[in-house]
């Protein structure tokens, strides 16, 4: 049936979705409109757009090639709407902000999972409910000993402070695509660790807001710490 195509082509995934952008940029004090105009003549020659960046560029990034990393369109200041407009990879764009003229270039793009948020009440209902649970992945990113004096069912232990021993292969040890919770004392780590995971791929991903600290309020037999 139509649902049964529309999973397949992952349309069928909760949550909404927000675009990233990977962008580089070369940055020219506003009175050299006319060396940004030749920069971007010997790009469409085929110029190496890092290596002009390094030479050229007087923001910091100049460093990296000009890189700026993965940004989503609002945390880039005014002026920059023709980069976010830009349709290909490989396209570069002209703007111009109260820092000066730019020249950026897109990268690569792609769609990233929006991390949800959970209330403690539907953690506990979910909790109560064995059937619901076998199909969701419960992740604890808190340290060992937070773990011992107090642990819900169901969620299994992957501190965010050995991220980068878990990180590398997470998409092997978790399914990126099944609903995931995750859970911290108060609800800032395992934020960090949702975002992480989402960055990874994974598209229904929900963090428990207040963590086990207000878990523990809605349920008594949880110890506070």
């Amino acid at each position: 049936g139509h649902t049964v195509a529309a999973a397949a082509a992952g349309q069928q995934q909760p949550g909404s979705f927000v675009r990233k952008l990977r962008l580089a940029h070369i940055q020219l004090p506003l009175d050299k409109q006319q060396q940004l105009d030749e920069l971007e003549q010997q790009i469409k020659g085929g110029a190496s757009f890092s290596e002009l960046a390094r030479q050229h560029s007087v923001c910091p990034s100049k460093r990296q090639g000009g890189e700026l990393g993965w940004v989503s369109p609002n945390q880039l200041p005014p002026g920059f709407e023709p980069v976010v407009a830009a349709a290909a990879a490989g396209q570069v764009s002209r703007a111009t902000t109260a820092r000066g003229h730019h020249l950026v270039m897109l990268l690569e793009e792609k769609q990233e999972a929006e991390v949800q948020h959970m209330s403690v009440n539907e953690l506990q209902e979910l909790l109560a409910n064995p059937l619901l649970c076998e199909e969701v992945q419960f992740v604890d990113v808190r340290e060992h000993h937070e773990f011992s004096t107090a642990r819900l069912p169901h969620f299994k232990l992957l501190p965010l402070s050995e991220s980068s021993e878990w990180g590398p292969t997470i998409q092997e040890q978790l399914d990126p695509a099944a609903e995931t919770v995750v859970l911290c004392h108060h609800g800032v780590r395992s934020m960090n660790a949702a975002m992480f995971l989402v960055s990874q791929g994974f598209t229904d991903v929900k963090n428990v807001t207040g963590g086990i600290a207000a878990y523990s309020k809605v349920d008594r037999s949880v110890p506070e710490y």
